[in-house]
């Protein structure tokens, strides 16, 4: 087994010679090691990189194991985790394993103790990956996700497979992509797998800042080089020596720009606004655009020259509906965070709800699914979603489940007034959701900006099982007392 074949292992310990140890037992066995000697550090860790394993202390001064737990059971069902501890009581066992632990290594163990818990614990790993639909790639891992990206499909495993050639250059890469395919995902990961990966990481949108901001923004100014510019500023490429610098919407750069950043992919030297002084720095650059940037070079709307420079390692990102196969792991992997973010505890999608998802176009791809999973789970009423539960736009375009053709004109009358009330229930439950998210999930000013008495707004919410709970760090906030359900109409 190569090491870019191990299974990955996360070893938390806030004791460095126990880490050590444990390293030295599994990079034995045949296992890619990374050490954490916080719960805080390992968190960050399982955000950036993917793991299959993780080895936890139980006691710890910062965050203690059981915390890393329940991150781990939230955030990444499928990581196998082993409690490695000198706490070994019966209580804490039961804890542990309710939390989500799938073995128990008592303090102190022998390296034949470990390795057979680590076996173990991949076996564990591989049962759970086929067990939810995944699947094992040739090296061993889930094919279904990859350093935070969730795919299984082969177009994105085609882009596993370029993320992982290009990570370990410091080549420039330019990610094309629609808007809300991942592109700054894909970013990330590069620089997770990179050499740079303990080095700073910086995501700019281009598309966000004004001409002269952007510029500022990115190689710095010295004082009195305009207006406002009272001292000197480092720019992101200067901070970010050694790191990595992601560009998003280069395509939305102002040609001005546009030569100076020529200069600096060619030379890595960079003129702060104002200064004469060149400054070298060492930054690896990854650009991203959501618009065909070779006819924006015919239409003269940007440089040829620096469009050559950026065109050196290109990963083209599918969007969603050119990798529908994806759309039920997606969906499932976006409640999981949804769910966690809002404490409403909404366990799954219904299978006729996971056939709606998929068969949806998404003209906003990853990040419109994103919005609606979350969209759904607070107008959830129960345990699980179902189509009522969707926003209209997904499910109109879809006959309903059991529509039968009526045979007489009192049952064709019946189903016309049963659609007619299902459509006006969508709407109003879309009617109201969006009010509340256009105002930050307050109740109050959500009534208001509908022209709607506040109890009338409320009984709308409960007429349609959407409750005052977080939503995406939101709280939806009901700030006065609820008098009860108005028999007045809504205004």
């Amino acid at each position: 087994m190569t090491s870019a074949d191990a299974p990955r292992v996360l070893v938390v310990d806030d004791e460095l010679p126990v880490c050590r140890s444990c390293e030295k037992i599994l990079l034995r066995e045949g296992y890619h090691v990374r050490l954490a000697t916080t719960g805080s550090q390992a968190l960050q860790l399982l955000e950036r990189e993917p793991f299959d394993l993780v080895f936890t202390d139980l006691k710890m001064a910062e965050m203690g194991g059981m915390e890393v737990l329940g991150a781990l059971r939230s955030r990444h069902p499928d990581i196998v985790s082993v409690v490695i501890t000198g706490f070994a009581t019966i209580s804490s066992v039961v804890e542990a394993m309710k939390i989500g632990a799938f073995d128990y290594l008592p303090k102190p163990f022998t390296p034949g103790e470990m390795a057979a818990s680590a076996r173990k614990a991949w076996e564990r790993r591989q049962q759970l990956v086929r067990s939810r639909g995944g699947t094992i790639g040739a090296n061993g891992h889930d094919a279904s996700s990859f350093a935070g990206i969730v795919g299984g499909s082969p177009r994105m495993q085609e882009v596993y497979r370029l993320i992982r050639k290009v990570a370990v250059t410091s080549s420039t890469v330019l990610i094309v992509g629609e808007t809300g395919t991942g592109k700054e995902l894909v970013a990330r990961a590069i620089h997770a797998l990179s050499p740079r990966k303990h080095q700073r990481f910086f995501a700019v949108d281009c598309g966000a800042l004004s001409v002269n901001l952007l510029e500022s923004e990115l190689f710095g100014h010295v004082r009195g080089s305009f207006t406002g510019a009272v001292t000197d500023k480092r720019g992101i490429f200067e901070v970010a020596n050694r790191g990595t610098v992601f560009l998003d919407e280069i395509c939305n750069v102002d040609v001005d720009v546009q030569a100076k950043l020529l200069r600096f992919v060619q030379e890595r030297e960079l003129l702060p606004v104002g200064s004469t002084t060149p400054r070298a720095v060492d930054v690896r650059l990854v650009f991203a655009t959501n618009r065909d940037l070779e006819k924006m070079v015919r239409d003269g709307s940007f440089r040829e020259d620096l469009y050559y420079r950026l065109y050196v390692f290109p990963i083209y990102l599918p969007s969603l509906r050119d990798r529908q196969e994806d759309i039920p792991l997606l969906a499932c992997h976006l409640l999981a965070r949804a769910r966690e973010r809002s404490g409403k505890h909404v366990e799954r999608l219904s299978e006729d709800a996971l056939h709606l998802l998929r068969d949806f176009d998404w003209p906003g791809n990853v990040r419109q699914l994103e919005a609606t999973i979350e969209r759904a789970l607070i107008a959830c009423d129960g345990d699980v979603i179902e189509p009522r539960h969707l926003p209209r736009h997904v499910t109109h375009h879809a006959p309903a489940a059991d529509l039968v053709i009526p045979r007489t004109n009192s049952e064709f009358l019946a189903l016309k007034r049963r659609l007619r009330e299902q459509a006006v229930a969508d709407l109003e439950r879309d009617f109201v959701l969006d009010a509340l998210q256009r105002n930050g999930w307050n109740v109050t000013h959500a009534a208001t900006e509908v022209g709607i008495l506040r109890p009338n707004f409320q009984m709308l919410m409960r007429r349609h099982g959407i409750r005052s709970a977080q939503s995406g760090g939101h709280l939806i906030v009901d700030d006065e007392a609820d008098s009860g359900p108005s028999t007045d109409e809504p205004a």
